[in-house]
């Protein structure tokens, strides 16, 4: 199996793109892709690398499927790729992980052909470490290419992100998201469900099919929020109180934060004002409790105060099963 699509569920127009270059001969030395968590930021840089890495490529911009590398580096293990990601116990990125790799790329290529780093979730990396990779953004070794993920380019350094060529991945359409998982095997049924619990984000999508216990919390999560929105003070504050000791607390809200995105997206123009600023005012809610649980808040009184913050739910202003129907179309 060849690359030609290079497997990447949606951005058709950043795939082709990259082919191009890579036909062209004027692929970037550095690459800085942005969109939301899920959509796909690391599929396709993943993508990107098998592409530059493969050693018996079909035509520019493809893959063959069957080599060496081609094996390897969807698994990370290819020796010319190198992953760099954020350590479990830390924040992000850091300053070391980047001189290691600069030691790295400094050095010639196993195979021959270039070598190709990803560094992912790059608006969670220090300062030093940013400062570091600025030195090699200026004086690129040669045959490498970086390639950096983030979840917007304001959220990198101005100094860093003027130095990639910039691509920003958008959600995707859920009806797209259910053909290709069709296409890989799942059930029209499953496919549809999932897709629409994702809200555009594909990778979630894909997640959420591999893992029945997910997508079960997630469906439970969901049908949560407009019945805590409907509640009196005392009800939501019982809720506050249950939900306290949850272990899948920040789960719940994300899915929220989900949920309450798709609602701005998809409101009417005019008569759905009322319900977009419904909406926004909830993810306000919703967001501060994250960032409060994130600072290790006392769960309880960061889950009292977004209940005091969560506006009334207007009748039908979620998507209903005829609205998810319309989107699909």
């Amino acid at each position: 199996m060849t690359g030609m699509d290079w497997d990447v569920i949606g951005h058709a127009w950043a795939v082709e793109l990259l082919r191009r270059q890579m036909e062209r001969r004027t692929l970037h030395h550095a690459y800085l892709i942005t969109g939301p968590a899920g959509v796909g930021r690391r599929s396709l840089a993943a993508a990107l690398a098998q592409a530059v890495l493969c050693l018996a490529p079909p035509a520019p911009g493809d893959w063959c499927g069957t080599c060496r590398a081609c094996r390897q580096v969807p698994a990370g293990t290819y020796p010319d790729l190198h992953l760099v990601e954020r350590p479990e116990n830390k924040k992000g990125i850091g300053i070391e992980q980047v001189r290691d790799l600069q030691r790295s790329l400094a050095l010639t290529p196993l195979d021959g052909k270039a070598r190709v780093a990803v560094l992912t979730d790059f608006h969670e990396a220090s300062e030093g470490a940013a400062n570091a990779l600025l030195k090699t953004l200026e004086e690129p070794p040669p045959r490498v290419y970086l390639v950096l993920t983030a979840s917007d380019v304001e959220d990198v350094p101005a100094t860093i992100a003027s130095r990639c060529e910039a691509l920003a991945l958008r959600l995707i359409p859920d009806g797209e998201i259910a053909a290709a998982l069709e296409r890989r095997g799942a059930s029209p049924e499953s496919a549809r469900e999932v897709a629409l619990m994702a809200v555009g984000r594909p990778m979630l999508a894909i997640d959420l099919l591999e893992d029945p216990a997910k997508r079960d919390r997630r469906t439970s999560h969901a049908a949560a929020l407009p019945q805590a929105m409907r509640l009196d003070l005392p009800g939501r504050f019982d809720l506050a109180e249950a939900w306290s000791d949850e272990e899948d607390l920040e789960e719940r809200l994300s899915t929220w934060l989900l949920l309450l995105g798709g609602a701005v997206r998809s409101s009417a123009v005019g008569a759905a004002n009322r319900e977009q600023r419904s909406a926004r005012r909830a993810i306000d809610a919703v967001v501060g409790t994250l960032e409060a649980l994130r600072r290790n808040a006392n769960a309880r009184l960061a889950l009292e105060t977004m209940m005091l913050d969560l506006p009334p739910a207007a009748e039908g202003w979620l998507s209903t099963d005829a609205e998810d129907e319309k989107r699909l179309d």
